[in-house]
């Protein structure tokens, strides 16, 4: 008798022993938030599926009934795995006693995604707080668009097989998914191309066209990915496999979203090329390409920034670790950040134009670029000169190119046997010359006999000639100076160069050569026939031939044909060192 007692107390013991690790789990179930997460998990898990218990941590007090506690569950793991969260076991505190950074009994499982889900500690144990239930059906309402629970219970045994660990149905749902995002796309395009083009024709914009045009294959492709994103979760994918299809479409509309903007940053800048053609100036015209290029890099960075939020990570902190290499790297682009400022310097001021012949430190040259670390000079041995811009900015730039007018200065020597007369009449006659070229300043000139020469008296001549090239200032210097030589054969006075007097003793004798000598109203009469509208002013030149001056458009052609366009500016104005006026 003792001998059974003993054996039923025995195998009493060992079923306490054995039924006491279970009622302890089941008294530990929401001990901890860690042991919360996993009672939602494990619970609803193929072949571990129990929404009852999966419910157990959380708290229904809100709910109208405690009997939906499974549905929330269930939901609650559903816009989990819809939205790709996957929980990290290793990060869940494990103790009872946590406490967040606030010291609250508080815990939030996903705090960029969804930060008003959290659990807290209610009692001795840790529940899905009832704030964050009452959350749940509305999350999981905005999460899934379209709900397909009903289909998936009609399918056939063999859709609902799995290949490849997914089930046949949503592997074939997917691709079916992926087809109609491309097709969604091709018609987005189509739309916004076509919109485009009448917009442009609409408000006469032909040069937009093409340009407003390419913004549609960024856009075409965001649509495509907002409408993966709106049905993807209808399938019920698992959390990774949703992870990393969401990721895939959010760094895809993330991309897509900084290319259209890439690309309507060229349809900013053709408006801008067409306002710029209609100024006078040209340096705005070299201003769009950098302020295209400009905001093209503003755009680039701040898209890998906008990408790289996309990918969960973390910029703040990349940012913040780049701090110090950008102190090194500001410290080493110094010189990069003056040429900047004095490319901004020279666009404010405007102190020259593309095309104008200006002096910098003693260099000549044709502006053909503004960068915005330096600018390029073509100089007239055709080579290129790059001047940083903080050099422009804070030296004397001497430009030719904003003359008004272009000065003629030269000294004319007559022969000493050249009478009073004549003189006054060839002085008062190089003054007509100039009144009657249309190409010179009128109000301001200086003609005078100046000087009596070792071999010449001198008239000084000092006029100025309006050119828009240095090519139109010598042929009007050319024209003008051929006038002289008329008006000098017309009063009958010789050009002077340095002689050498022969004083001889007894000369045979020779009839003497006499010089006509004209009266007074005969030298008014050459005076006024070179005068502006008299029978001998020639203005334009001597018209022998055609000239023969180089055609500015076969000059262009030819250098573009040979490939010095960039040196057509310069090349027209020729390749030699010109004299400082």
């Amino acid at each position: 008798m003792n001998t059974r007692k003993l054996v039923t107390h025995s195998l009493l013991l060992l079923l306490a022993l054995a039924v006491s690790p279970g009622l302890a789990a089941a008294n530990d179930v929401c001990a901890t938030p860690r042991h919360a997460v996993e009672t939602l998990l494990h619970w609803q898990q193929p072949g571990t599926t129990d929404p009852a218990r999966a419910a157990a941590c959380l708290d229904v007090s809100l709910e109208s009934s405690a009997e939906v506690a499974p549905l929330r569950a269930r939901q609650l793991k559903e816009l989990i795995d819809a939205r790709g969260l996957v929980i990290q076991m290793d990060l869940v505190p494990g103790e009872a006693d946590h406490t967040d950074e606030n010291g609250r009994a508080r815990f939030v499982p996903f705090p960029r995604q969804l930060p008003r889900l959290f659990i807290e500690k209610v009692g001795d144990r840790w529940l899905w707080s009832a704030s964050s239930v009452a959350l749940i059906e509305d999350l999981h309402a905005a999460t899934f668009a379209v709900d397909l629970s009903g289909l998936e219970e009609r399918l056939p045994e063999w859709a609902r097989g799995r290949f490849m660990g997914l089930e046949a149905w949503k592997l074939l749902a997917l691709l079916a998914l992926i087809l109609l995002a491309v097709i969604v796309r091709a018609i987005i395009m189509f739309i916004v191309a076509s919109q485009a083009k009448q917009f442009m024709m609409k408000i006469k914009a032909e040069w937009g066209r093409s340009l407003l045009a390419r913004i549609d294959n960024p856009i075409g492709t965001l649509a495509a990915a907002g409408f993966f994103a709106i049905f993807v979760p209808a399938l019920h994918l698992p959390a990774r496999l949703s992870m990393i299809s969401l990721l895939a479409v959010r760094v895809l509309a993330a991309f897509s979203a900084v290319w259209a903007v890439y690309r309507l940053v060229d349809v900013v800048s053709g408006w801008l090329e067409q306002r710029a053609a209609k100024t006078e100036t040209k340096l705005d015209d070299q201003l769009v390409p950098l302020v295209r290029t400009a905001m093209k890099i503003f755009i680039v960075a701040v898209g890998v920034v906008f990408v790289l939020q996309n990918m969960d990570v973390d910029v703040a902190g990349l940012l913040a670790g780049l701090g110090l290499g950008g102190l090194a790297f500001a410290l080493a682009a110094r010189e990069t950040v003056a040429n900047l400022f004095g490319a901004v310097t020279v666009f404010l001021d405007k102190p020259f134009q593309i095309g104008d012949w200006i002096v910098v430190n003693g260099n000549h040259g044709i502006v053909e670029q503004v960068g915005f670390r330096s600018s390029r000079l073509r100089t007239f041995h055709n080579s290129v000169l790059t001047v940083p811009n903080a050099t422009l900015a804070g030296t004397i730039v001497d430009n030719y190119g904003a003359r008004h007018y272009r000065r003629v200065t030269t000294t004319i020597g007559l022969t000493y046997d050249t009478t009073p007369e004549q003189m006054h009449a060839f002085v008062e006659g190089v003054r007509a010359i100039i009144q009657a070229n249309e190409f010179t300043r009128k109000d301001f000139y200086e003609i005078h006999f100046n000087d009596f020469g070792d071999h010449a008296l001198e008239v000084m001549i000092y006029f100025f000639v309006k050119a828009d090239t240095w090519s139109k200032e010598l042929q009007e210097r050319h024209n003008i100076f051929l006038e002289f030589l008329r008006l000098a054969k017309e009063l009958g006075v010789d050009f002077a160069f340095p002689t050498q007097t022969l004083h001889v003793e007894k000369l045979p004798q020779l009839g003497a050569v006499q010089r006509p000598r004209t009266g007074p109203k005969d030298l008014a009469k050459v005076i006024e026939a070179f005068g502006p509208g008299g029978v001998k002013a020639r203005p334009a030149g001597p018209q022998l031939t055609h000239g023969f001056m180089p055609s500015p458009e076969k000059v262009a052609a030819k250098a573009e044909a040979t490939g010095n366009a960039p040196g057509t500016a310069a090349a027209a104005v020729g390749a030699r060192i010109v004299e400082e006026d």
